[in-house]
């Protein structure tokens, strides 16, 4: 049976990279689109051809210069609103493989590592990304692991799991 209609319109599914160095956590700040001046972890939207996991490795690379590996999901944000649909945002763990910060002068204009306090110190930080800094660099923080499971085709997936 295939998917009613209106299966899966007026959805999105983004990605927040929460890449931690040396106990500090590396935040941009965007110069394009909505959210303009606002400082808060690299990310953006998941491709249809392309798995969450990549699609966060993406935009750290493209937004902040930094190859990073994820280690685990730190958290979700899902919200409806009636002008954009329904969105669901997943906040990844991961940990930086190479570069140093460096913002891709289009969609951000710079990026740098913040510890808390630094962070805190800045005016324009979301909600959402303050809770984000201070899960992130809370040296207790839980994350859901990846476990790669196989099926039966030998077809692998990533299950994140407590």
């Amino acid at each position: 049976m295939p998917p009613p209609e209106r299966y899966n319109t007026n959805y999105n599914l983004g990605v927040g990279g929460a890449v931690i160095k040396d106990g500090k956590l590396l935040m941009v700040r965007r110069a394009s689109r909505r959210g303009r001046g606002n400082w808060q972890i690299p990310g953006g939207f998941v491709e249809q051809d392309e798995t969450m996991e990549q699609a966060v490795v993406r935009e750290v690379e493209e937004e902040a210069g930094v190859t990073a590996e994820v280690v685990g999901v730190l958290g979700i944000r899902n919200r409806y609103d009636p002008d954009n649909g329904n969105s669901t945002y997943v906040i990844m763990a991961l940990r930086p493989l190479s570069g140093e910060p460096t913002p891709d002068a289009h969609e951000v204009d710079m990026a740098a590592w913040f510890s808390l306090d630094e962070i805190d110190a800045l005016e324009q930080v979301p909600p959402i990304n303050r809770e984000v800094a201070r899960r992130a660099l809370d040296g207790q923080r839980r994350i859901l692991d990846p476990q790669e499971v196989t099926q039966p085709t030998g077809l692998t997936y990533t299950l994140f799991i407590g």
